[in-house]
């Protein structure tokens, strides 16, 4: 399973190292905007494994994540805002085969997922992951400043 190729590889940063009891902040990568220009951010596809739980039983799937270009999570974010339901065409729109095509149709989702796996999957799709993660570095930013 191939990525997405970019036109310049990046390096990744060395992590920031402190005697204090802190936890460790990794700097961010650099990207180059020429790349960026490129479309080396956008239909990159990352393979994630979601857990769930059906029927008292924890499951596994294996899935493959598209990036959405910003026009499209733009206008699900916006519509999200406003308190539309666009799970279903979020998650179809991102998940794909092998082949970098997609997998399900909106109707296919809501017709064959169950609310557990749904969930776990959107969590993945959306990126709550990300924001955690953002969450935690500013809060170690902060224990650090104090």
């Amino acid at each position: 399973m191939a990525k997405t190729p970019k036109a310049k590889e990046t390096q990744k940063a060395p992590i920031a190292q402190d005697d204090s009891n802190t936890p460790e902040v990794q700097k961010p990568t650099k990207v180059l905007l020429l790349d960026v220009k490129a479309g080396s951010l956008v239909s990159e596809i990352r393979d994630e494994t979601v857990s769930f739980y059906h029927n008292g039983d924890e499951l596994e799937v294996d899935i493959r994540i598209k990036q959405l270009p910003f026009a499209v999570t733009d206008d699900l974010h916006r519509r999200m805002n406003n308190k539309e339901d666009v799970t279903s065409e979020w998650i179809s729109k991102a998940l794909v085969d092998d082949e970098g095509e997609q997998l399900f149709t909106q109707q296919q989702v809501e017709d064959t997922f169950v609310q557990a796996m749904g969930s776990a999957i959107f969590d993945k799709v959306w990126g709550i992951d990300n924001i955690k993660k953002a969450v935690e570095k500013q809060v170690a930013k902060s224990k650090k400043a104090s």
